[in-house]
């Protein structure tokens, strides 16, 4: 072969090259026309940190070259403004030696989302066996199948697929969790500090986790696979600290507890001090065993006695009245089959625009009736007997502003 020649070929192979990186490049941070068309969004544009929060420090959160990179102090978990259930997830990472990160999946605004959702860890696991706080593992719950991590310093993509109580994860392309059941497996530090996975939140926040190493992600995007999205828009009216913005009337001993607002004993009510007209509300629940509560809306103290039961609507909260069971509208509305349990968080979401009422529970609708009773007044929590506990995360209000959702003229419980 002349000189020319290999200076034609060298050049050729060049760049095939260049046109490989490129094209590469061209795919980071943007969606393929498949992903577009099955409704994939992106979670990272690439140059900001629009639709994400954090309770920890943001600056140690950084933006550069098209990725999110970790590695500050305080930066705890960069989390999502929106809530998923289900949800099919796809990022890359790259991760230092011994780097360690996280994703996490169903998480809280309070309390670490490892355990009050879950993570799917990311860590420095190349070449070592599948256990469970390697890469690819939910931490301290289930194992990977195995173990296709790149070496440090190399890219890597997560797809997750979370499903009601089902999970499956791909880790470079290979199946690592296949029909993952969230049942009883799952701990804190160690294992005798249980933490079932089938007790924890069924919907939270996607969130990526600064462990204090320069972890860099790229490419974040998701389908939300849930049966009710969330729409955007709600606004906490708890604040994980104190009681801020609410009033107590009767008994019962409200505290909050690692940002978990919970209601002790009773009967008693905590009523929110703004109102609302047409709106939705959603939270996160969990009674005690034969606990029983109520997640009041439209409603205001007794006239008669202001310590005494509410006059408004009652979201119920019971997994043992025959009834009157969680997710209807006590003794107004009832669905047809109780679908929660003692012990265990589910997501309680009402909508009330006009006469309208609907609830979910776990985005399964449960009531949908016309109500003309009640047309304005403050949200109410219960705690409704001795020895009763009830547990609130993430209570938000989306005020439904097109039906004339906000009525400011009414007056707040330290006034009635």
């Amino acid at each position: 072969m002349c000189r020319i020649q290999r200076l034609v070929l060298t050049i050729s192979a060049v760049a095939c090259v260049a046109s490989a990186a490129a094209g590469q490049q061209d795919r980071i941070n943007t969606l393929t026309a498949e992903e577009a068309e099955q409704g994939f969004v992106l979670l990272f544009d690439g140059s900001t940190l629009d639709g994400w929060t954090t309770s920890g420090n943001i600056d140690s959160w950084a933006v550069r070259d098209g990725e999110l990179i970790t590695g500050g102090k305080g930066g705890r978990w960069l989390r999502t403004m929106k809530q998923y259930r289900d949800f099919d997830l796809r990022l890359e990472f790259n991760i230092p030696r011994n780097g360690n990160s996280g994703v996490g999946l169903r998480g809280s605004t309070a309390g670490d989302p490892a355990f009050t959702g879950m993570e799917v860890q990311i860590y420095d696991s190349y070449g070592k066996p599948p256990e469970v706080n390697s890469c690819g593992a939910v931490y301290n719950a289930i194992a990977p199948g195995s173990m296709p991590i790149n070496p440090a310093g190399e890219w890597n993509e997560y797809r997750i697929l979370l499903r009601g109580d089902t999970l499956n994860v791909w880790l470079n392309g290979a199946q690592i969790h296949r029909d993952q059941k969230l049942d009883d497996r799952g701990y804190f530090r160690a294992p005798d500090q249980k933490i079932p996975l089938n007790t924890r939140l069924t919907t939270g926040y996607i969130a990526l986790q600064d462990h204090g190493n320069p972890v860099r992600f790229r490419t974040i995007r998701v389908k939300d696979l849930s049966p009710d999205p969330d729409p955007g828009g709600f606004e906490p009216i708890f604040n994980n600290t104190d009681l801020t913005g609410w009033r107590s009337r009767g008994d019962g001993a409200w505290t909050i507890e690692s940002g978990t607002l919970v209601g002790r004993d009773g009967p008693g009510h905590l009523f929110s001090r703004d109102s609302w007209t047409d709106f939705e509300m959603r939270a996160q629940v969990r009674v005690n065993t034969r606990g029983n509560s109520g997640f009041y809306f439209r409603t205001v103290p007794n006239a008669d006695n202001p310590d005494s039961w509410p006059t408004g609507y009652e979201a119920q909260i019971d997994n043992h009245d025959a009834r009157n069971f969680t997710g209807c509208v006590y003794n107004q509305a009832w669905p047809a089959e109780l679908i929660t349990r003692d012990d265990a968080w589910f997501d309680y979401r009402v909508r009330a625009v006009g006469e309208h009422i609907q609830t979910w529970i776990n985005g399964v609708p449960m009531v949908d009736a016309m109500l003309s009773e009640h047309s304005a007044g403050h949200i109410a929590l219960q705690t409704h007997h001795k020895g009763n506990e009830i547990r609130w995360r993430d209570i938000q209000v989306r005020p439904i502003e097109e039906d004339d959702a906000r009525d400011a003229q009414l007056v707040s419980p330290e006034q009635e």
